[in-house]
């Protein structure tokens, strides 16, 4: 998807580090800071089970991914 996870983060989700430039991630608009806490029909609740979640999909497929920006939740439309 393109995102450089924190690995320090200890929440409930994954904390977006980085972007990928180019990359399905950056075209859907998540920034560094967001906590992507869906993706597709998968809860998102760590790391380990964002790339379990990441693995379902096959490139050339859409999902929404939700994830949370300050106070905001957000969803957008990704393809992979």
């Amino acid at each position: 998807m393109g995102i450089m996870p924190d690995y320090t983060f200890a929440g409930a989700g994954v904390r977006v580090d980085g972007v990928s430039d180019g990359r399905p991630a950056q075209k859907a608009g998540l920034q560094a800071g967001d906590v992507i806490v869906q993706l597709g029909d998968y809860n998102v609740t760590s790391l380990d089970n964002y790339m379990e979640a990441l693995g379902k999909f096959k490139k050339g497929d859409t999902a929404v991914v939700k994830f949370k920006r300050g106070n905001d939740t957000i969803e957008k439309q990704v393809q992979f």
